[in-house]
């Protein structure tokens, strides 16, 4: 099996602040292909991310303590500085939103108050092993995004790089939870027990976010129906994948650096390291192993 500590694209793990230009007006509000529900589905998922981020990172650090590999430890420290980039920029994208005329502060406010209360009902061991599931839906997502060139053509630049970004670095990064988990011997049981919770969390709010925008767009079900199909016919084999890699997680000796990377994440990395601003280098250069 390769581990985080075998995989070249581990040791390059670093903090990026890429620049991203959400004031452009000219950023559509369907920069998905024109399609409002595979938009909105992503922007949904986007709602919960920086509160999901925020959480995965207390429930690395309150236990690097108990990690004894520096090598680990100082990935904990790295995917912490990742994740607190992307809740930022994640939170830039929602004063966009905002100036398109979508009301979104109350269902915002209402994914706060609940993962409060999750992440108090929930015990280290649980809140470690949820981090890991979310970042295993989060490495599922961004791998079909970089597997597929055509998810990514004809998408605004400003969004394509949103995008591509914050992939590349979720694959990045996809181990790290994972390990302190198995670092401080949380269960079978306890993983996959977490697995399920995720699955319906992320469920729940993403189609109660979809709906709630494209209520706000007016759209018709036929309409919603029509956009889901399209979808569907251009992009036939994705559920099926995602699926795939899904399920994965259920084996037992499962770990993240088993699923193949797509070729043109590191690519894309390389771009962002080099696209880095002098006056953010800092920022951009992070902690390396």
């Amino acid at each position: 099996m390769t581990t985080s500590q075998d995989s070249g694209l581990q040791r390059g793990i670093r903090v990026r602040k890429p620049r991203l230009d959400f004031d452009d007006a000219s950023i559509p509000c369907y920069w998905f292909k024109n399609n409002p529900v595979v938009t909105h589905g992503f922007n949904a998922f986007n709602l919960v991310i920086p509160d999901f981020e925020r959480f995965f990172v207390r429930s690395v650090m309150r236990l690097r303590g108990c990690v004894n590999d520096p090598v680990l430890r100082n990935r904990i420290k790295v995917f912490a500085g990742q994740e607190s980039m992307h809740a930022q920029a994640h939170e830039n994208y929602f004063e966009l939103m905002k100036k398109q005329g979508y009301k979104i502060d109350r269902y915002l406010h209402l994914c706060k108050k609940y993962g409060a209360l999750s992440e108090r009902m929930g015990t280290r061991s649980l809140n470690i092993a949820s981090t890991a599931a979310a970042e295993h839906y989060t490495s599922t997502i961004a791998t079909l995004v970089l597997s597929q060139p055509s998810l990514l053509a004809g998408m605004h630049p400003t969004m394509r790089r949103f995008l591509v970004w914050h992939s590349a670095e979720e694959i990045e990064h996809r181990a790290v939870a994972f390990d302190v988990m198995q670092a401080v011997g949380v269960s079978y049981f306890v993983r996959i027990l977490a697995y399920i919770i995720v699955s319906f969390d992320i469920l729940l709010w993403t189609t109660l976010g979809s709906l709630m925008l494209l209520r706000q767009d007016g759209l018709s079900i036929r309409k919603i129906f029509f956009y889901k199909r399209k979808f569907r016919k251009e992009f036939a084999d994705l559920p099926r994948e995602s699926r795939r890699l899904l399920l994965a997680y259920f084996r037992k000796d499962f770990h993240p650096e088993q699923t193949a990377i797509p070729p043109i994440t590191h690519a894309e990395l390389s771009n962002l390291d080099d696209a880095c601003d002098k006056s953010d280098l800092k920022e951009c250069v992070g902690a390396q192993e």
